[in-house]
């Protein structure tokens, strides 16, 4: 494929394309041998474990059905000790099948990712990275006021980069709360918040707290006003203050911060992204929480097509593409003397 027609920025697509073909398609060819040898492979087999699985599968749920009528119905321990060894034995046939005829394809496909999207993300300049090492842990950002109370938090992807002269570190983020026991005794939790953290390093200069919150009622902010030692913000600006709360330990510095292009730049973001937005300026960082169910940094790669590696491409594209947007809509490479 002529990677002039990716979808990608037009401004990238020339020097792109030439990225590609020096670097991306030459190790596109040398796995193509490979990918027509797994789809191969695949495809003999699959005649063997789908027809297989067919026969298998109603046995699995026989026996499953088998466990809880012994158990529930006739009390029988006897009947269900031989339904279940039997069932996590179909089980074990089901799954060994099933890797036996897609697993070197399965292998082969994440072999072909993890080899050619570090190359990928080379083109943006060699501070991006996927999932650098030692990263701050959650707990790091408790400080900035704008992650919900939680039992369990969770980091999937990371990725860092510099864009227009700004450090970010954008994190895939799930938090969890305690919600009750199941019949084992074991906690049960309900997922609270999921989307991503970005965290900028800006030029900005400020040496306060300043929380940008969501709207949460008169008795919400007031609560949140209680527990803070930050003081409330009062804006000019009808419709931010309509969405969002703002606290600070500096008014002045606040009103510099958030001037009225930023809250009008922060009102954009929330409606682009059609979600809950908040932010803290803390310690020469800026913090943006967004809740997003998009799956980042993940392989899009179909080994049962011709390897071009386009969508995997044009996805990175869009991903950063959002982080990007948000530098150049925040203005976060200008500075404001304080």
């Amino acid at each position: 494929m002529d990677p002039m027609e990716f979808d990608i920025p037009e401004k990238d697509k020339l020097p792109f394309s030439q990225y590609y073909k020096r670097n991306i398609a030459p190790k596109c060819a040398a796995y193509e041998k490979k990918r027509i040898a797994a789809i191969k492979q695949y495809n003999e087999r699959a005649k063997i474990a789908k027809p297989l699985g067919k026969l298998v599968m109603p046995m699995f749920l026989a026996g499953f059905g088998a466990m809880f009528y012994s158990l529930a119905v006739l009390d029988d321990s006897q009947l269900f000790t031989i339904s279940f060894i039997s069932t996590i034995m179909l089980l074990l046939i089901i799954v060994g099948v099933f890797y036996w005829a897609y697993g070197e394809a399965t292998k082969l496909s994440r072999d072909i990712f993890a080899k050619l999207y570090p190359i990928l993300i080379r083109y943006f300049g060699k501070e991006f990275e996927l999932n650098p090492p030692n990263l701050p842990e959650l707990e790091t950002y408790k400080d900035y006021g704008i992650l919900p109370k939680y039992d369990r938090g969770y980091f999937q992807d990371s990725f860092k980069g510099k864009y227009q002269g700004i450090n970010f570190l954008l994190r895939e983020v799930g938090l969890d709360i305690k919600d009750g026991t199941n019949s084992d005794n074991q906690t049960r939790y309900k997922n609270i918040f999921t989307g991503i953290l970005i965290e900028f390093d800006i030029s900005k200069r400020f040496s306060g707290i300043t929380l940008v919150s969501k709207d949460r009622g008169m008795l919400g902010n007031k609560l949140d006003a209680f527990k803070s030692d930050l003081s409330r913000v009062r804006l000019e600006d009808v419709r931010f203050e309509r969405e969002f709360e703002v606290y600070s330990s500096d008014q002045i510095e606040a009103r510099y911060l958030l001037n009225t292009a930023t809250m009008e730049r922060l009102l954009s973001i929330g409606r682009f992204y059609n979600s809950e937005l908040e932010a803290c300026f803390k310690d020469g960082k800026l913090l943006i929480k967004i809740a997003s169910t998009h799956n980042y940094f993940q392989s899009n790669l179909d080994i049962k097509q011709e390897l071009s590696f386009q969508d995997d491409i044009e996805q990175l594209f869009k991903e950063l593409g959002e982080v990007f947007a948000l530098i150049e809509t925040l203005k976060l490479d200008q500075r404001i003397g304080l």
